[in-house]
This record gives structure tokens, C-alpha cells and sequence, in this order.
């Protein structure tokens, strides 16, 4: 895997890209270890000064800074781990394979989200080569296990709170960041957050054979489906600038006990989005007291998973110019934007970096069978990150 130095200003991002996918990183169980490596010997011959964080078990961080630590800084961020590859693919999901017209590049994870990383490596490289930032540090950030717990993210800011930011004060200079999630290349500013409970409705178990007594779990069940119908639509009703309202989906029923008894609990895993201003309190409240108000009694709820919405201003100066970059690269007008899913922005801006989501590829690749990225929007993803670097950064451009 390794590539010797007189070859590395030679490569594109479809070769980076080429690279990463043959990396297995599924998690579980993750193994981004591997990734990190290939990337240091990547970007180390190049001048960046490069750092493996060892999480255990096969599982890393990579970290990577060209230029000063005193100054602006400016992070390139993305997630090493992808998804499983499950299901008939047309082709290997870990050997990228072009198209016939070589207008598009299918592999798992080409782009949620190692296209985005490739771009954002192939930038850097050019950055390097024009000798590096003339004020303050590009570093690039990419983590372990986002398509799970976010152990990657937040073992980083814990190791760079206790290093760089002492006692929490925060760095004077500000902090800025780039996540590559797949968003068209348009910049994406907030993303709601999600709460996962279990919610368990006990009622009495009975043999099969016996009548319906309108006290078992199961029965009621359709009183609690069509609760959260009502909580949505009132839901429904709240607002944000960019973000659509909050909302509750239920992702698992789980009930049997045995082919012949009614069982004695039912068990829920609710999935709801909630918005960047809102804790797992508020919403678990919510849920709790609209099927305590529809009279529904026996129903235990416990936290499963959260991760808080996030956002920027959309008038942020650091915003403007993102989208001023990406609608020229684009020959267009770029507005700030909602990304659909959960990301790891909402880390970024609780440690007080001022991150947006901008990264090539379609949400609606993500997760799915014989996924697949635009050729085209690899390369100009590039041209982007390298121009946000040279205005935040003052690189030089090459002659």
C-alpha cells in the first residue's frame, strides 16, 4: 500500500479513493487502524507532521497538521469507518470499480464518506506542494467508529482539550472546520440531533387459548403507535431556519415470548430527531407525558443512545465564504443548507470550532447497496477544499 514519494504528487483523488476502499473498515468492527496508516505514509513524505491515536483493538484516529500552532486553524474532518456491506452487490464492495463511462466510482464507502477523506488528502497535498499555509495550520482529522459511538471524536477532543486548551478557556486564535459528509457539495450548516429509547409496555401475560382481557402488552400497542402519530403532527408544528421539525420514528417491535403466550411486554426502539436546542430530557419528557395523558399505564423508558443536534449561524462570516467558494467552483449560487443526518458537527461546535458540512456525494448513497460517488464531484470537491484553505490560510498559489 505504501507509495514512494516521487508518486504522490502524481496521484488524484480516484487513486486516494482507490486505496481507502480497499481497506476493509466496517464497523463493527472497525479496524481503522489500517487507514491510518496508509494515510500517514500518505501524507508524512509530503511535510505533514502525522499522528496516530490508538483507540485499542484495531481502532485509530488519524491526525495530520501542516503550518503553526499559533494562528487560524483550519480542520479537514471526516470518519475512517463505513457500514457493513450487506446484501447482493454488483461488484465488490471493497475494490472501486468505475463505471464504463468513468463518470461514476462504486465501492462501499466511497461516499460515506472516503471520498470525501480522498478530496480532502488530495487538497492537502496541493497545499503542501505550495508550501504550506502562510498563517496558522491546516490539520486534517479523520476518526474512528462515527457510524457508531463516536469513540473516535470524542477521544480527540478530550486528548487536544487537555493538551492544547489547558484549562478550558479555548484557543484565542479561532477554529475552523470542513467535514466531508456527502452533501452535494452544497455547505450544509446544522443537522438535528437523535434520541433513542426503549420504551417497554407491560401488561399481564396469558395463554394464547384464553379470551382478550384489554390488559396485555400487545393490546395495547395501537393505543401507543397512535400516541406518537399525535405527538408528531404537534411536532410537526415547531420551526427552524433551516432544519425540518422534530419527529419520532419506531425502528423495532419486540414482543415474542413463546408460539402459544401472549407475552408480557413489548418493547419499542424509538428513533426521534430532535432539534440542535433540545437535550434527551426534553425528549424524553415529550414521549413520556403524551402516553401518560392518553391514559396508557406500564410503560418504562430508558435511554438507548443520544447525540444533540448541531449548528452554525447561517450569516456566519465562515459560512459566507463557503458558500461563496462553492458556488463559484460550482458556477452557481450556494445557499446554506440542512444535512438530513446526524454527523459529528455538534462535537466540533460544542468544543467552539465553527464547523460546516460540505463534502461530494449523495445522502441517498449512503448506507445502500452498490453505492456509488460522481467522478466529477471527487475532483471539484478538491478544487474546494484546497480554495476554503488558501482564503482561510493565505496558501500560495501555484504558478
Amino acid at each position: 500500500m505504501k507509495r514512494q514519494r516521487e508518486s504522490v504528487d502524481e496521484m488524484t483523488g480516484l487513486d486516494i479513493l482507490r486505496d481507502l476502499v480497499s481497506i476493509n473498515t466496517v464497523n463493527p468492527p472497525g479496524n481503522e487502524r489500517a487507514a491510518a496508516v496508509y494515510l500517514k505514509e500518505l501524507l508524512e513524505p509530503a511535510g505533514f507532521l502525522c499522528r496516530i491515536q490508538e483507540l485499542g483493538d484495531g481502532r485509530a484516529n488519524f491526525i495530520a497538521q501542516l503550518g503553526r500552532e499559533d494562528g487560524v486553524e483550519l480542520i479537514f474532518n471526516g470518519h475512517l469507518d463505513v457500514v457493513p456491506a450487506v446484501g447482493h452487490w454488483d461488484t465488490n464492495p471493497f475494490e472501486l470499480c468505475e463505471s464504463g463511462d468513468g463518470k461514476k466510482a462504486y465501492g462501499r464507502g466511497v461516499c460515506d464518506m472516503k471520498g470525501g477523506v480522498a478530496a480532502m488528502c488530495r487538497a492537502a497535498l496541493a497545499i503542501a506542494r505550495a508550501g504550506g499555509p502562510e498563517r496558522g495550520m491546516l490539520k486534517l482529522l479523520f476518526v474512528a467508529d462515527e457510524e457508531d459511538a463516536n469513540r473516535g471524536t470524542r477521544a480527540y477532543l478530550r486528548d487536544i482539550w487537555d493538551v492544547e486548551m489547558g484549562d478550558g478557556d479555548g484557543k484565542s486564535d479561532p477554529v475552523y472546520a470542513v467535514i466531508g459528509e456527502p452533501t452535494n457539495l452544497e455547505v450544509a450548516v446544522a443537522h438535528r440531533g437523535v434520541a433513542r429509547s426503549y420504551v417497554d409496555i407491560r401488561g399481564a401475560a396469558r395463554h394464547a387459548a384464553l379470551p382478550e382481557d384489554g390488559h396485555s402488552s400487545i393490546e395495547k400497542l395501537p393505543d401507543v403507535l397512535r400516541t406518537i402519530s399525535e405527538v408528531n403532527r404537534e411536532l410537526g408544528k415547531r420551526t427552524h431556519p433551516v432544519l425540518p421539525p422534530p419527529g419520532i420514528s419506531i425502528t423495532m417491535v419486540d414482543a415474542y415470548e413463546k408460539d402459544n403466550v401472549v407475552p408480557g411486554k413489548v418493547r419499542l426502539l424509538t428513533d426521534f430527531r430532535i432539534l440542535p436546542d433540545m437535550g434527551y430530557g426534553e425528549a424524553e419528557e415529550i414521549l413520556r407525558n403524551a402516553l401518560h395523558g392518553a391514559g396508557i399505564e406500564h410503560v418504562e423508558i430508558r435511554n438507548h443512545f443520544f447525540m444533540p443536534g448541531g449548528e452554525i449561524s447561517p450569516d456566519d462570516e465562515f459560512v459566507t465564504r463557503c458558500c461563496e467558494i462553492a458556488g463559484r467552483m460550482g458556477d452557481r449560487t450556494s445557499e446554506p443548507q440542512a444535512f438530513d443526518a446526524s454527523c459529528e458537527q455538534c462535537f466540533l461546535m460544542e468544543a467552539g470550532v465553527k464547523a460546516v458540512i460540505l463534502g461530494p456525494g449523495s445522502l441517498e448513497q449512503a448506507h445502500t447497496r452498490n453505492e456509488f460517488l460522481e467522478v466529477e464531484q471527487l475532483e471539484r470537491a478538491a478544487v474546494i477544499y484546497e480554495e476554503i484553505a488558501r482564503e482561510i490560510l493565505g496558501v500560495a498559489h501555484l504558478e
